[in-house]
């Protein structure tokens, strides 16, 4: 069973801790996305939104469950309000649809490669897989390779969209343990 909070230590030393996102994690989730580079912001919304309204941002932060899961990293940063700095979030929601529950997964520009997105995205489908969710999916643009690596490190399968050729779907089915 998954416990609330998680210390990791990631490739280059540096260390994070891996938790539920809470309702007061909506600033830091603001500065989060607005700390992302342009090509991040567009790998995650798939385009098109480089700025969440705060309804947005606090339906993020507050999480339906048991239909929607969400984690987040946070690193010590004395110049952050409350004393951290949200560097990787990830999330699926809809879990009580018949097509299961979408996944998201950022992590900050300077903290990537370095483990951290495998490592909530391990997190959150052990979370998927105590509470019963029977499919987990990502759909993304097609030449989106570190979303593909994590998907096969992961255990994701893989398959074009026969809707736009431009994206592919990333699916598993997370089993009991």
């Amino acid at each position: 069973m998954v416990t609330d909070l998680a210390e990791v230590t990631l490739r280059d030393g540096r260390r994070a801790t891996i938790r539920p996102i809470r309702r007061d994690d909506a600033p830091r989730t603001a500065a989060f996305i607005d700390g992302l580079s342009v090509q991040s912001k567009h790998t995650l919304f798939l385009g098109g939104i480089a700025r969440l309204s705060d309804a947005a941002l606090h339906r993020l932060c507050d999480p339906d469950l048991p239909h929607d899961m969400a984690y987040v990293a946070v690193a010590p940063d004395p110049a952050a309000e409350g004393g951290e700095r949200q560097v990787g979030v990830c999330r699926y929601a809809g879990s009580d649809t018949a097509a299961g529950a979408e996944i998201s997964v950022a992590v900050a520009d300077d903290w990537q490669n370095q483990g951290l997105g495998k490592l909530l995205l391990r997190r959150l489908i052990e979370h998927a897989r105590n509470h019963g969710v029977q499919r987990l999916y990502s759909m993304d643009a097609v030449g989106n390779e570190a979303m593909r690596r994590l998907a096969r490190d992961v255990g994701f399968s893989e398959h074009r969209d026969p809707e736009d050729i431009h994206q592919v779907i990333y699916s598993l089915r997370p089993q009991p343990s």
